[in-house]
């Protein structure tokens, strides 16, 4: 019981920083159905979807976000469900110079299922950034994290994904992809990590990071996970 008020506290955190940054806002609530929030935004933009549900019922969140011409690109998305299923997922893409591509994905369910994905990516001398959380209380939490960068033309590339499945008493499964690329004097800088706390039942973590530099440039790849 204190565990998942301790859930219930850290997501309800989350929601109100997520929300606070965002320009675009989208919330739906249902008891016992389905609950559905969309988020959606082009150019410059921090878009905010959260969704819950009770009684059993399906809570999915979903946030789209394009930086187009050197544009940023960032949102969080929150799914939680009672007894049910809750599926999160955080897609954001970035194009041109100081390209920024940013994700947050949490899904959180009591003796349910958590599904969260997050993927970012960012072309042009660019960053992208994601992070997935799934966390199930006597349940099953299944992660999901993508991140792909990509530099041109001496330009720098940075990549960071995180996946982390916390299911107490239940199964966690997680995984992390990263691919950073560069050309010409630039430089790829490829972060992955994949955590997988079962708590005494099954877990799971997998991590890839790909980092590749062409004609002189520089490449780094760091990859990390833990099942426990």
């Amino acid at each position: 019981m204190q565990r998942s008020l301790l859930y219930l506290g850290l997501v309800a955190l989350l929601v109100w920083a997520a929300e606070s940054r965002a320009q675009v806002t989208a919330r739906s609530y249902s008891d016992g159905g389905v609950a559905t929030a969309r988020a959606s935004g082009v150019g410059r933009t921090h878009l905010h979807a959260d969704a819950s549900a009770s009684r059993g019922g399906r809570a999915d969140a979903r946030i789209t976000g394009s930086g187009l011409a050197g544009g940023r690109a960032s949102g969080t998305s929150i799914a939680v469900a009672d007894r049910g299923r809750a599926i999160s997922r955080g897609q954001s893409d970035a194009y041109g110079h100081r390209a920024r591509s940013h994700v947050d994905s949490v899904a959180a369910a009591s003796r349910g299922v958590a599904v969260s994905r997050g993927n970012a990516f960012a072309e042009g001398r660019g960053e992208a950034i994601s992070r997935s959380t799934a966390i199930g209380n006597r349940g099953r939490a299944v992660a999901r994290s993508d991140a792909d960068a990509r530099g041109d033309y001496g330009g720098r590339s940075l990549a960071e994904s995180e996946a982390v499945a916390d299911a107490y008493r239940g199964r966690a499964f997680s995984n992390s992809r990263v691919q950073a690329y560069a050309t010409d004097g630039g430089r790829a800088t490829g972060r992955g990590e994949a955590i997988g706390l079962g708590w005494g039942r099954s877990t799971r973590a997998g991590v890839q990071v790909d980092s590749r530099a062409a004609f002189g440039g520089r490449s780094r790849a760091a990859a990390s996970h833990l099942n426990w």
